[in-house]
């Protein structure tokens, strides 16, 4: 790390947290609450140096406000608790729309033509260094309870894969392709939620997990971090690698 940023982060977090901020995680970030007390010190560490470090943008008409940012920043802070992973050190910016957006997509047929369309998104992760999020779907996603979903974590872990080639060793038809305990057990349930979703059958995952591996880290991660006594039972072997990776125990939270 330069130490010119390894000073200015040790300066910043010397100053008192914000009082504006610590009213917006107490009210607006429900997995505050849910924290042991060391690891609400370190989500504010991590959410002092984020804000000041990345790029935050509203589009598509979006005010971009205070709420918004610390809100985002805390479930991105979430991830790195125990690992501040150079606080996402090659993310530039966080682009957040009011709601779901229109995103471009090339497609090849049989004979190798591309064709133009758009998709509906709620958001995506660019390898360029940018997540795009709907701001609608975080507030669904957070306040209204949708079972296990959290955009926030759900984009920001894509990053994390992407970073370490966490999912890598698995292809697209879920055979291991490196002889590892990681890649062996996120291809054997990538290989289940890819059957379970062909027959209709409920799981604790997201069936939008069986689309390809990396969708398969992601959405584990958000069942790991948003109904985690639910993944501990239903799929110890995946909880226990999530809690190596991440180094937190979710589960014990809510104890």
């Amino acid at each position: 790390m330069p130490i010119f940023r390894y000073l200015k982060r040790k300066w910043q977090l010397k100053k008192p947290f914000p009082a504006e901020w610590e009213k917006i995680i107490q009210t607006k970030v429900p997995v505050f609450h849910s924290l042991p007390d060391e690891l609400r010190d370190k989500l504010r560490q991590r959410i002092v140096i984020l804000l000041s470090e990345k790029h935050f943008e509203g589009c598509g008409g979006l005010e971009l406000t205070e709420e918004i940012r610390v809100v985002i920043a805390a479930y991105a802070a979430v991830l790195i608790l125990m690992e501040p992973s150079d606080y996402y050190g090659d993310l530039q910016a966080i682009l957040i729309y009011p709601d779901d957006y229109m995103a471009p997509v090339n497609e090849e047929d049989e004979g190798g033509i591309v064709s133009v369309g758009y998709e509906t998104r709620s958001g995506e992760y660019w390898g360029a260094g940018n997540i795009v999020l709907s701001w609608g779907d975080i507030k669904r996603d957070i306040y209204e309870s949708r079972h296990g979903h959290n955009l926030i974590y759900h984009e920001f872990s894509h990053f994390l894969d992407d970073r370490y080639g966490l999912t890598a060793g698995i292809s697209m038809d879920g055979e291991a392709m490196r002889d590892d305990e990681w890649s062996r057990v996120l291809a054997k349930v990538y290989r289940r939620l890819i059957r379970e979703s062909r027959t209709g059958r409920s799981s604790v995952l997201d069936p939008y997990g069986a689309k390809n591996p990396a969708e398969l880290f992601s959405v584990a991660t958000e069942a790991f971090f948003e109904i985690p006594d639910q993944l501990k039972s239903s799929m110890p072997n995946l909880y226990s690698m999530l809690q190596s990776f991440y180094r937190v125990d979710p589960a014990s939270w809510r104890a």
